[in-house]
């Protein structure tokens, strides 16, 4: 495969689905706003990142898809600057107020689609030291991570899950014909290995398993499987309808209880090394 072919062939089939991601992620912001700033000590991915990335206050960050801002707020006491960027504006919004009240100066968050970002215009093509996208779609086809790619001067990490099941997610979508999402996760880890490659970087991949347990509302839930379907394809009325019949025949008390098993694959390289 050539670099041409891999452009061609991995792209969003939805490029319009910006405003239903942030319509998914606002929805989120008040429950990721509310999780306490993570600790190297504690935390996998800042625990790998302070171990590969020699940090100083000369650097400058990007954090892609920064939901509530809790990793780039971690690291701005190790960089000169730190900036956030998030599909969600109110994700954005809570991140800037988690700032003020942890009274960190040096970051700066703004709701952008990395889809539709203009490197350009933003001044953000190679301007950073470190460039990161933890655990979110905003990087999933060859335009996204090329833009990543763009961006750095030198270390850039990727960590999405892959090898995913959700059980009760899994389950909704089956009422609707979506069985698709599995594969195009682990689609993402070999392209991106594959663009890295032809690139002429020497990506570094480690991997860990970890399984999640969660509690939602029903009407969370709801509003959260359906519209997560509707990213897949178009649903038909009917379709939505056996999604909403499957949830409420499985909640307990109006919760829904779901488990998550998923392999966290972190891909590393260096801008400089080809």
């Amino acid at each position: 495969m050539t670099l041409q072919e891999l452009e061609r062939t991995w792209k969003n089939e939805k490029p319009e689905s910006g405003r239903l991601q942030e319509k998914i992620w606002d929805e989120r912001a008040e429950d990721f706003a509310a999780k306490p700033l993570p600790g190297k000590e504690t935390h996998p991915f800042l625990r790998y990142l302070y171990e590969k990335v020699p940090l100083d206050k000369t650097m400058s960050v990007l954090d892609i898809g920064c939901g509530a801002g809790q990793l780039s707020l971690a690291l701005a006491g190790e960089v000169r600057e730190a900036v956030g960027t998030d599909v969600s504006g109110k994700m954005a919004e809570a991140a800037g107020r988690l700032a003020e009240r942890e009274q960190i100066a040096n970051v700066k968050f703004f709701q952008q689609d990395w889809q539709a970002a203009d490197l350009d215009a933003l001044g953000f093509r190679g301007r950073f030291d470190l460039v990161f996208a933890h655990m979110t779609p905003a990087v999933a086809d060859y335009e996204t991570l090329d833009k990543m790619n763009a961006c750095a001067r030198e270390h850039c990490i990727l960590v999405k899950p892959a090898r995913r099941s959700d059980a009760v997610q899994d389950a909704a979508f089956a009422q609707a014909g979506i069985f698709s999402q599995k594969e195009q996760l682990d689609d993402a880890i070999a392209n991106t290995f594959t663009y890295l490659w032809l690139k002429g970087y020497e990506p570094e991949l480690s991997y860990r398993r970890e399984e999640w347990k969660s509690e939602r509302s029903l009407e969370s839930m709801k509003k959260w499987c359906v519209d997560r379907a509707k990213l897949q394809k178009e649903l038909t009325g009917a379709e939505e309808e056996a999604i909403c019949r499957y949830l409420e025949g499985i909640s307990r008390d109006g919760q829904i209880e779901d488990r998550t098993l998923t392999t966290i694959v972190t891909i590393y390289w260096n801008v400089k090394d080809r």
